[in-house]
């Protein structure tokens, strides 16, 4: 496995043999495909941190996120929100770098 990204709470990896990328946070380890990926990050972008500042109401400075298919719930604060919006925008940018400099060395090739 290749590990792509890394932040304080969390990692993901790509394997190759497996065909899928990984998703380590809170102790857990979840297989994902790029669809998957992509969609639950923008599930997790869909969280309102100036509201979970803001708010005062019980419970409010935690947000429940779940993967595409509901295979895992996250429970989290608002450091963990922020760490793993970054870890999920990282690693997307990392597999975009990544499809660039594979493009661009098969240009050379041909």
């Amino acid at each position: 496995m290749t590990q792509l990204f890394s932040t304080d709470l969390g990692r993901t990896y790509q394997s190759d043999q497996d065909r899928c990328y990984y998703l380590h946070f809170q102790g857990r380890e979840l297989p994902m495909s790029v669809c998957s990926l992509i969609a639950f990050k923008r599930k997790v972008d869909t969280v309102d941190l100036v509201k979970m500042l803001t708010d005062e109401s019980d419970y409010s400075d935690i947000a429940l996120v779940t993967t595409c298919q509901q295979e895992a719930i996250f429970l989290l604060g608002i450091r963990e929100v922020i760490d793993l919006k970054e870890l999920l925008a990282g690693t997307l940018v990392m597999l975009e770098l990544n499809s660039i400099l594979h493009q661009q060395l098969n240009c050379g090739i041909s």
